[in-house]
């Protein structure tokens, strides 16, 4: 049961028995969909000002609720790269992964909803989503970054 859970991306990088971390999936769950949503917060917020609080508000839970599976698969395949790669690199392409299954998801949403193809003008804000997830997956990443597992502890390297 332990060594298939080592193998899923959200399992914890520690080599002791029993061990876990719950750190992957806080970040990415928690903390990914949230930094979304509060830049998607304030962006609506500065476009609608105070007039309209519900508009906001919509648009921040929106964002969260579409962000959620996204985060969910990006923070899969972080724990995946976090075996092999090192913290800076793995943090650039977790980001660039989010953004490209962003885009993907508002794309296929607007093909299943209108059953059409896809014009220049939803391209464009398919983009701008997935600009919103650049920043916050890569912050994810390198928050969920495990510095004992790749040696940089403050230990001595001889016994």
């Amino acid at each position: 049961m332990i060594e298939k859970l080592r193998q899923s991306g959200f399992a914890s990088e520690d080599l002791k028995e029993g061990s876990s971390s719950m750190k992957r999936p806080v970040v990415f769950l928690l903390l990914g969909p949230s930094l979304v949503a509060l830049a998607v917060w304030m962006v609506a917020a500065a476009i609608a000002g105070r007039i309209d609080d519900s508009f906001v508000g919509i648009c921040a839970i929106t964002s969260f609720l579409l962000t959620l599976p996204v985060s969910s698969i990006t923070g899969l395949m972080d724990g995946y790269l976090a075996r092999g790669l090192p913290a800076l690199l793995r943090a650039f392409l977790t980001a660039a992964f989010g953004m490209t299954i962003a885009i993907g998801l508002v794309l296929a949403l607007f093909t299943l909803i209108f059953s059409q193809t896809v014009p220049p003008e939803i391209v464009n804000v398919a983009i701008y989503a997935g600009l919103f997830l650049l920043l916050p997956m890569g912050v994810c990443s390198l928050l969920s970054n495990e510095i004992d597992r790749q040696g940089h502890s403050i230990e001595p390297a001889c016994a």
